[in-house]
């Protein structure tokens, strides 16, 4: 069979639960879907770092490790394959699980140089912008009008 993720378990709902016990959160609207994905969970690990894991149709689960979406670098950086966290979770709940795919080796956290915090950028931006506006309607409004 093809299988979707690497590690099949019995009950997709238990392990969903197990992992959202464990600090885990939806993803949301953020994290791109992947073909026969029914749900996708994260959970920050140090403040640098997040862990995400995805549930398929087939029963079965991905793990991958990447730069935390509060930094720029995470679109810069790509989710590296990391299967501890999730299989730790699975034998602490006693679910049942097998390999249908090799796992490959955590290879460690990506190593961006820096992080760069997005949000402030783009309250920033969005300060610039408004005030832009602003002085162009205020200027619009008392500049003399022709006859």
């Amino acid at each position: 069979m093809n299988w979707f993720g690497n590690i099949r378990v019995s009950n997709l709902e238990m392990a969903k639960d197990a992992l959202l016990r464990e600090g885990f959160v939806d993803a949301g609207l953020l994290q791109i879907q992947k073909p026969g994905q029914v749900f996708g969970l994260v959970k920050r690990i140090d403040g640098r770092y997040e862990v995400h894991v995805r549930g398929y149709i087939d029963n079965t689960l991905d793990g991958e490790l990447e730069v935390s979406r509060e930094y720029l670098e995470h679109l810069f950086y790509g989710s590296q394959p990391c299967y501890e966290t999730l299989i730790e979770i699975l034998n602490k709940y006693d679910i049942p699980y097998e390999l249908v795919k090799p796992i490959p080796p955590c290879l460690g956290s990506p190593q961006p140089r820096t992080l760069t915090p997005w949000k402030p950028i783009a309250i920033g931006l969005t300060i610039i912008g408004a005030v832009g506006i602003a002085l162009y309607l205020i200027d619009s409004y008392f500049s003399p009008k022709e006859k």
